[in-house]
C-alpha cells in the first residue's frame, strides 16, 4: 500500500507542474508576442524514486508557436509578422528571436526593442536617419524614399530546440533549431502581435487540475486508512 501512496503522490505533484504552466500562461496573457506553454508528461523509470521498477512521469514543457491576434497602433515602428518567423534581436548575451515587434529608435537613430536591444537587419544593426519611415510587407525599410535595410526575419526547422530566455524571447543554442531566412512572412507596419494565450482554456485547465489533485488526495487518504485498519487487525491477531 505504501508503494501505491508514493506513486499517487508523485502523480499528484505532477499536477503542480501543470498548475505552474497554466498560471504562467495567464500571467502573460497581455505580454505581446508571448507564446503559451504546453505541458506534457514523459514516461520513464526514475532512479531513487519509490522503487526502480515503478514507471514515473516526468513533466516536460513545449511551446505553442501558433500566432496571436494583432492590434493596430498606427505607429510605423510597431511591427507584426503574418506567417511564420521571428525578428532577430542583438542582446547583451547574444542573438535572440522574438515575435514582439514593438520597436523604437534610440538616441543614435538605431532601431531597438523597448528594452534597448538592437533589432537586426540583413546588414546588421538598423540605422534610421530621416523623417518619412516606410516598412513594406517584405520587411524593406525606406527612409525619405531611400531603402536603407531589410528586417532579418528568421524561421526554424526545429523550433522545439529553441530555449526561452524571457517572456517572448528565445535563443538558438549551438544552432540546433536550424535557423533559416523566412521568405514567406509578411510584415504589417502599425500593428503588433498579442499573446496567443487563450484565457478561458487556461481557466478550465486550472479547474481540471484542482479536481484531479483532489481526487488523488482522496485516493491517498483511502489507501492510508486501509493501511491503518490492516495494521490494527494484525496487531489483534
Amino acid at each position: 500500500m505504501i508503494n501505491g501512496i508514493g506513486i499517487l503522490a508523485s502523480v499528484a505533484i505532477g499536477q503542480i507542474a501543470r498548475l505552474n504552466c497554466a498560471t504562467n500562461n495567464i500571467a502573460n496573457v497581455n505580454t505581446p508576442g508571448f507564446k503559451a506553454g504546453l505541458l506534457h508528461f514523459l514516461e520513464g523509470n526514475v532512479a531513487g524514486g519509490i522503487s526502480e521498477g515503478n514507471p514515473m512521469q516526468r513533466p516536460a514543457t513545449a511551446v505553442d508557436y501558433s500566432p496571436g491576434s494583432i492590434r493596430k497602433t498606427g505607429n510605423v515602428l510597431d511591427l507584426a509578422i503574418n506567417g511564420e518567423g521571428f525578428f532577430a534581436v542583438q542582446r547583451k548575451d547574444g542573438v535572440a528571436y522574438t515575435r514582439d515587434g514593438r520597436f523604437t529608435l534610440n538616441e543614435n537613430g538605431k532601431l531597438v526593442t523597448l528594452d534597448g536591444d538592437y533589432v537586426l537587419g540583413r546588414g546588421g544593426k538598423i540605422v534610421i536617419e530621416g523623417n518619412d519611415i516606410q516598412i513594406s510587407e517584405e520587411g524593406m525599410i525606406s527612409v525619405d524614399g531611400n531603402e536603407v535595410d531589410a528586417l532579418k526575419i528568421v524561421s526554424f526547422r526545429e523550433p522545439s530546440a529553441l530555449v526561452k530566455l524571457s517572456a517572448g524571447f528565445y535563443h538558438n543554442p549551438d544552432s540546433l533549431a536550424g535557423a533559416e531566412e523566412e521568405g514567406n512572412a509578411r510584415v504589417q507596419s502599425g500593428y503588433f502581435e498579442l499573446s496567443n494565450v487563450q484565457v478561458i482554456k487556461e481557466m478550465v485547465e486550472m479547474i481540471n487540475i484542482q479536481r484531479t489533485f483532489e481526487s488523488y488526495q482522496k485516493a491517498i487518504q483511502t489507501i492510508s486508512e486501509q493501511d491503518r485498519l490492516s495494521t490494527n487487525r494484525i496487531g489483534k491477531l
